[in-house]
């Protein structure tokens, strides 16, 4: 489980945002249309989830942490 203490409620409601989407594609549509005081704020979300992932005890099963990183547009 990823946790990451500490944020504010917009950071939150943008990180239940970039969880909701299903494809990169999507992802990168919704992204092209933020200001660039959001756009910021979900890359560097994305990159604490990024070092969140890296921190966790390697395990022989990884596709979950996968599946996050591909729903974040990260190819793995």
């Amino acid at each position: 489980m990823i946790r990451i203490e500490g944020l504010t409620t917009e950071q939150v409601e943008m990180l239940d945002k970039l969880w909701s989407f299903d494809t990169t594609d999507e992802l990168l549509e919704w992204m092209k249309s933020l200001s660039d005081k959001d756009f910021k704020m979900a890359v560097t979300l994305q990159e604490m989830i990024i070092d969140q992932l890296l921190e966790q005890p390697a395990e022989s099963d990884v596709t979950e942490a996968q599946s996050m990183l591909r729903k974040m547009g990260i190819k793995c």
